[in-house]
């Protein structure tokens, strides 16, 4: 006869050891809860005894104070500094603009000392026009060159120039027919100002040359002689401005100039004519214009 090796399990037993083993894998996780429990009891004492204390003692409250002053204005620093936007970009943003310094490629530089040369005009206001129609002969992709040609013959490069007939500035832009284009809600003094009277100018001379389906016709067009037989060679004006200009960007600003004096010399020859008591001719861009509103 064998003796049974199974072992007879008390009832309870089981049981008793599971609950044994589940409250030894808690304990550490109970032992971190007081921990934090009593931190944080700490934690609010102290809090008591400082306001106390400050209750207690008026003299320490100063410093604590001045502290936490100083932290709030530094705070208040950063949000102002974080809201403000960086002048460098601001500038970026805004554009070209007069009295600001201009960085220009060697032959937009050799486009200004022309002209400023030429039309009698200071350096710092030329490179901000030849800056301006720079960016706007990328935004309306026309030559940026024949935009400074058009400013040249309408105006001679004076930002305060206007007609008989009211075309003001640069590009002699019709405040009654374009006013709408400024931003500026303050037509008259937006069509002065030589930057916005480039961009809105270039935006005109842009739809004129799509319109027409040339330059040339184009260039009619904008000085409003689309519906005459002759522009009075305005169109042919530009163009040999627009020659010269480029003459200018590849460094010839000397034989540019000379160009131009021979231009000048050749218009007025053919201007004078006989001597008569008539008054002096107009320009053949005011007639036209003249024309157009009559």
């Amino acid at each position: 006869m064998y003796e049974s090796s199974v072992i007879e399990a008390r009832p309870g037993t089981l049981g008793v050891q599971a609950r044994r083993r589940s409250r030894q894998h808690m304990q550490p996780w109970r032992q971190i809860a007081l921990g934090a429990r009593a931190a944080l009891e700490g934690i609010g004492l102290i809090s008591l005894l400082v306001l106390v204390c400050f209750a207690l003692a008026p003299e320490l409250r100063a410093p604590v104070e001045k502290i936490g002053a100083g932290v709030g204005d530094t705070l208040q620093d950063r949000r102002v500094e974080q809201a403000e936007p960086d002048e460098d970009t601001a500038d970026e943003e805004d554009g070209p603009q007069i009295g600001r310094p201009v960085d220009l490629a060697p032959s937009q530089t050799n486009v200004a000392l022309y002209l400023a040369r030429r039309y009698h005009v200071a350096d710092e206001a030329v490179r901000v026009m030849v800056a301006t129609a720079e960016v706007a002969g990328r935004q309306q992709q026309i030559d940026p060159l024949l935009i400074l040609a058009v400013v040249a013959v309408e105006s001679s490069m004076n930002p305060f120039a206007q007609s008989p007939v009211g075309a003001r500035g640069l590009m002699q832009v019709m405040p009654g027919v374009h006013g709408g284009k400024f931003v500026d809600s303050n037509v008259a003094r937006a069509t002065l100002d030589p930057v916005a009277n480039i961009q809105v100018g270039s935006q005109i001379l842009s739809d004129v040359i799509r319109r027409g389906g040339s330059i040339e016709r184009g260039l009619q067009l904008y000085v409003g002689a689309g519906n005459l037989a002759d522009d009075g060679g305005y169109a042919n004006r530009v163009l040999g401005e627009l020659g010269r200009l480029k003459l200018a960007a590849t460094g010839s600003v000397a034989a540019a100039l000379a160009a131009g004096l021979r231009s000048d010399a050749r218009t007025a020859s053919e201007s004078a004519g006989p001597l008569t008591s008539a008054a002096p001719a107009q320009p053949a861009a005011t007639l036209a214009r003249q024309q157009r509103s009559a």
